[in-house]
């Protein structure tokens, strides 16, 4: 019989409005899990066991009374602990924030509170979900890094701790540790989910991100999460799909592939991987063709760390100023860094950004979405490294939706997974063609890791 735990939102979802399942069994089961797996993988900061479980008995007596919040409703949760959470401490991953509690929730935290979700902690991160290692591992062997800076959220949703996580990325923070822990990562466009309430590290480039264990589960917790936000300059007034509909009836789809830089640069298992899935989608119906990048490609890693860097500066001028020891080594170059690009060569990197946007979401507006692997290799060994995000940085300085889709394992055991990318704000048709290549790859392991 299937554990609480190892259902998918959308399946517990269901129990629980038709009450065949209770949201304190649930969030208990998920405690369970936690408890079992956390000593060796530290993949939580903070777990709010009294408070998940008191919220728990809230919403059974609401659902006992015929009052029923959505798809959201009763589902345990992780934070990346970057995300202001009212009355939970939230510590950015660095010493200088080890106590901080905000008095009041992100605007992402809120809407899913609204909706129905259970908070059950907070889950690591690199410092300011930035470049040194935090100290999770990753669920499929304990030796290897679950990627960063979310590091937490893939390896608690990975190992079934709780049934979705939020993250974020600046250059690979999202996409990365989904790929390396086998789940699925999603970071939508650019200002689709508000980002007021999470630390800055580069507010031009900072997407807040989704780690869930389908398809079908991100769409539930995008729908929840996506919207304009007073609060958040930068959020789009876009308008809305239904998400969950959109993979009602997915059809093949039109996917360009692009060989050019990422399948060059990948090692020669992940090719042989990537050209055996194209082959594998393409019996199934979908029609792939190789596209070519264009000519502003060249100039992005060059660029986008030049945005990253100053607007890092920038974010921690004031905090940097006062507790400049407490900063780690790999977070004092990023600044110091920062403090050395001129005005002009951060406004050539602002334009070459705006060139870059348009053309690739040109792009992507050829076809359905871009396929490339989600990484160069399979989470690499040690944690020194929280590995080469290399893959993933076109996307989110582009502002483009992409997403981590697992696809197979290594032959050491590890997870190998595919990247698309869509065209601005049509999350909707990126999400059907992840939902149709699941259906067709069928990726269903589970990490064997257990702490007995």
């Amino acid at each position: 019989m299937t554990q609480p735990y190892a259902l998918t939102i959308a399946t517990a979802a269901e129990r629980i409005r038709t009450q065949q399942l209770s949201p304190v069994t649930l969030v208990q089961s998920c405690l369970n899990r936690l408890d079992q797996l956390e000593p060796q993988l530290r993949a939580w900061v903070t777990v709010d066991q009294e408070g998940a479980l008191a919220t728990a008995q809230q919403y059974e007596t609401e659902i006992n009374s015929g009052q029923y919040r959505g798809p959201l409703h009763g589902i345990p949760l992780g934070l990346k602990d970057i995300f202001f959470t009212a009355g939970m401490k939230t510590t950015m991953g660095s010493p200088i924030y080890a106590d901080y509690v905000p008095d009041y929730d992100a605007t992402a935290v809120r809407r899913l509170k609204e909706a129905g979700a259970i908070v059950l902690g907070k889950v690591q991160t690199t410092e300011f979900a930035a470049l040194a290692p935090s100290p999770t591992h990753n669920p499929w062997n304990l030796e290897h890094t679950p990627g960063g800076s979310s590091s937490g959220s893939a390896a608690a949703v990975a190992a079934q701790m709780c049934f979705g996580a939020l993250g974020s990325q600046t250059y690979g923070s999202t996409i990365r540790p989904a790929a390396y822990c086998g789940c699925v990562g999603l970071k939508p466009t650019f200002g689709r989910i508000s980002a007021y309430g999470v630390y800055p590290l580069a507010g031009s480039l900072d997407h807040v991100g989704i780690f869930s264990r389908t398809v079908a589960d991100t769409a539930l917790l995008l729908q929840a999460l996506a919207g304009e936000d007073a609060n958040d300059p930068m959020s789009a007034a876009q308008p809305i799909p239904d998400y969950t509909a959109a993979l009602a009836d997915p059809q093949p789809p039109r996917i360009g592939l692009v060989r050019e830089f990422f399948l060059e640069k990948a090692d020669a298992e992940t090719q042989q991987h990537i050209e055996a899935v194209v082959e594998q989608l393409t019996q199934a119906g979908a029609h792939i063709t190789e596209v070519a990048l264009p000519e502003s490609f060249k100039g992005e890693p060059e660029a986008h760390f030049r945005m990253m860097f100053v607007e890092s500066a920038y974010s921690h001028s004031e905090v940097y100023n006062r507790y400049k020891e407490q900063y780690s080594p790999q977070m004092k170059d990023l600044i110091e860094k920062g403090l050395q690009v001129s005005g002009v060569e951060y406004m050539e990197a602002q334009r070459h950004q705006h060139t870059f946007r348009t053309e690739m979401d040109a792009l992507c507006r050829t076809v359905d979405a871009l396929l490339t692997p989600a990484t160069p290799a399979p989470a690499p060994k040690g944690f020194a490294t929280t590995g080469d995000p290399t893959f993933n940085g076109p996307a989110t300085f582009s502002g483009l939706p992409s997403l981590a889709l697992p696809s197979g394992l290594s032959q050491t055991g590890l997870p190998l997974g595919l990247q698309l990318m869509g065209a601005a704000f049509r999350e909707d048709t990126l999400l059907a063609v992840g939902e149709w290549c699941a259906d067709v790859l069928a990726f269903s392991e589970t990490p064997a890791f257990s702490s007995s």
